[in-house]
């Protein structure tokens, strides 16, 4: 009783094998010939799947492993087995090799029994790739391998087993979709942040590094109140866009406890606000927030970390040091360099208060500069207001310290008035003894320190004209911590 479907099956076998061995032969002897004269031609005719408009692509690689991809606003997202960005050409090109099978004329099995089938591994549990557009849809069913880079194949429009070129079974079954995905860490890092956070966990305690946007500038609230450098913040930012995956680790795992995620170590938030446009053209400000999180490092002693972004927890990422690296900034290197922060054009006045001589006021009048003092108003020698100005505007601190200096080195104070008389900057002037360093202490915590070359003179003669100056420098002698 078992004979006979043994013998019939031994003969299909056979069958399959002749037809195998004469496609390989026919692709080492004669492929340029054959294709030349029509040998080879597409698996899907031309214009029988818009490709242009394909929606939606599912690859089904068994039961237990379904990957769908759909087109949302121009842009390829990956909805199952959860959502994901991807990266607009690898699925483009996926539709591409679908589009450019090819097929031979001659290696097709006739008669699609159920034997013939299943040696070719067409079987209803066979992979499957299907295409959908608005209206319509095609599934293409891939088959066993053989050899010289061939494959079997079908569609369902066209059930009969044929024998196509490979290079869709091995983008479809061999390519790994997690390298597919979008690589980037954050979108939102841009002109439209308004905030961002980073948290640290050190030896139990948490170290918060903290930016807000106030108009142009960005102000530091944590782990200080000061004024952040904007060129720093600026260059943090671009790390942040430019900063990638080096991989995808893990879908969907049962614990995050071996990737050190269950407590991340370090935690990065990027706040912005997004553009949401009603029906009757009302336009509503929705905050945004991307947060990454990471974790431990991928081996002991490694560089590369494990990490995931909580929009999409589902993906295990791993980061190498670079991305670690800007993701996490140096606090104190936020901080804004300048005296004052302020543009010297925005400035009207300054009131000096030396300790041990007379206040006086360095002012704009009609384009010029005037010292007006106890004796009177005088012209300022120009060159040397817009020198005080530049050194309390743009000059850079070489080093930033959160110590406070001891009060006997304090020198003077300089106020910056605006044009409405509002005080934009109330600085505490000190210096070592023996003309050393320079400090200068805007009252937020940080001491800005220059060298001695800094030269910042307090007295209401350094900025008259040369003729008219005549009280000496006094060298002090102590030092700024």
């Amino acid at each position: 009783m078992m004979g006979r479907p043994l013998l019939r099956l031994w003969i299909v076998a056979g069958l399959l094998g002749a037809i195998a061995t004469m496609v390989w032969f026919a692709s080492q002897s004669q492929s340029v010939r054959e294709d030349s004269v029509g040998g080879l031609r597409r698996m899907i005719s031309e214009g029988s799947v818009p490709w242009a408009d394909v929606q939606r692509v599912t690859v089904r690689r068994g039961a237990e492993s379904i990957t769908e991809f759909v087109r949302r606003d121009g842009h390829w997202w990956q909805s199952k087995p959860f959502e994901f960005p991807m990266q607009d050409g690898e699925v483009d090109g996926l539709l591409a090799r679908a589009a450019e099978l090819q097929v031979r004329e001659t290696a097709t099995v006739a008669a699609a029994s159920g034997d013939t089938m299943s040696a070719t591994g067409l079987t209803p549990d066979a992979p499957t790739a299907e295409f959908a557009w608005g209206g319509g849809s095609l599934t293409l069913r891939l088959g066993a391998r053989l050899p010289a880079g061939f494959a079997w194949m079908c569609t369902d429009a066209d059930p009969l087993p044929r024998v196509a070129r490979s290079t869709f079974h091995d983008a479809a079954l061999l390519g790994d979709f997690r390298q597919w995905r979008l690589p980037f860490l954050f979108s939102r890092a841009d002109v439209e942040c308004t905030r961002l956070v980073c948290e640290q966990r050190v030896q139990g305690a948490v170290e918060r590094i903290e930016v807000v946007r106030e108009g142009p500038q960005w102000r530091l609230v944590s782990p200080l109140n000061t004024r952040a450098d904007r060129a720093a913040i600026e260059r943090w930012l671009e790390a942040l866009e430019r900063a990638q995956t080096s991989g995808f680790v893990a879908d969907s795992p049962a614990e995050l406890l071996p990737f050190g995620l269950d407590r991340p170590t370090t935690t990065v938030e990027v706040h912005s606000q997004r553009q949401s446009i009603a029906a009757d053209g009302s336009v509503t400000r929705l905050d945004d927030v991307e947060r990454l999180e990471i974790g431990s490092p991928v081996r002991s002693g490694a560089a590369e970390r494990f990490a995931r972004l909580t929009k999409r927890p589902d993906a295990v990422l791993e980061l190498d040091a670079t991305a670690v690296a800007a993701a996490v900034p140096i606090g104190l290197l936020l901080v804004d360099p300048t005296a004052t922060g302020c543009r010297a054009e925005d400035i009207a006045a300054l009131r000096v208060e030396p300790i041990g001589s007379d206040p006086w006021r360095l002012q704009r009048s009609a384009g010029e500069w005037k010292v007006v003092n106890a004796q009177g108003e005088s012209e300022a020698d120009k060159a040397a207001a817009e020198s005080l100005l530049a050194k309390l505007c743009t000059a850079r601190a070489s080093e930033l310290t959160l110590e406070r200096p001891s009060t006997d080195l304090v020198v003077g104070r300089i106020v910056a008035e605006s044009f409405d008389g509002r005080e934009l900057a109330a600085l505490s002037v000190v210096q070592e003894r023996n003309n050393g360093r320079f400090g200068i202490d805007d009252g937020s915590g940080v001491l800005r320190i220059h060298p001695s070359s800094f030269a910042l003179r307090l007295d209401a003669e350094s900025c008259l004209p040369a003729a008219q100056r005549t009280r000496p420098v006094v060298p002090r002698t102590s030092q700024v911590p």
